[in-house]
């Protein structure tokens, strides 16, 4: 019989719970490269990406009889490592502006990204955002987190998050335009925010 991925992963997580470390690196190999490059996307920081992992883990393997539901390891450790992320970039002084809501709560949003330009370029840019633009940027757009959420994990006012990431995502083409000058890679659309 063939053991699949995820009877496979089951197994580790049940004895991680009894301590085993072998089966806790094992578990670190299989999400430990996906887990950084959330960290990495957030913190802008390949040290601080790494003591992040390092503490996420640490914190997961500890409080890992806590996980109730297994299979939902991924996203348990996912929310261990944004959660780790958001405190780290704290300390390091990442502030956020308070700033009135759009009129309307209209916001226009990017919706394509030209299948041209490469995800690696525009990773390139996320990174060169301003801190709490990169982390609102990435918590919205590549975690899916919503806006009342953001606002609540970094203790600003959810119109604050819309707006931030309103404003991040026209830094990001502001970039991409300056590079490219070829004209807009974004194609628009006005959505209720």
């Amino acid at each position: 019989m063939e053991i699949h991925h995820n009877d496979n992963e089951l197994s580790l997580i049940r004895l991680c719970k009894k301590g085993d470390a072998k089966a806790q690196y094992r578990l670190y190999k299989l999400y430990c490269k996906g887990m950084f490059n959330v960290a990495i996307r957030l913190t802008n920081d390949k040290s601080l990406a790494e003591d992040v992992l390092q503490d996420a883990f640490v914190k997961a393997f500890t409080e890992i009889d806590k996980l109730q539901n297994e299979k939902a390891f991924g996203g348990w450790l996912k929310r261990i490592v944004i959660n780790r992320s958001i405190d780290v970039t704290r300390k390091e002084k990442t502030f956020y502006a308070e700033v009135e809501s759009l009129g309307n709560n209209e916001l226009e949003i990017a919706v394509e990204i030209d299948s041209e330009f490469s995800p690696e370029r525009i990773h390139h840019y996320i990174k060169q955002l301003p801190d709490g633009a990169r982390e609102i940027l990435v918590l919205r757009a590549l975690e899916g987190y919503k806006h009342a959420e953001i606002g609540e994990k970094l203790g600003i006012s959810e119109s604050t998050a819309k707006t931030q990431f309103f404003r991040a995502k026209q830094l990001l083409e502001k970039m991409i335009q300056d590079e490219t000058r070829t004209g807009k890679i974004f194609e628009r659309a006005t959505a209720k925010a």
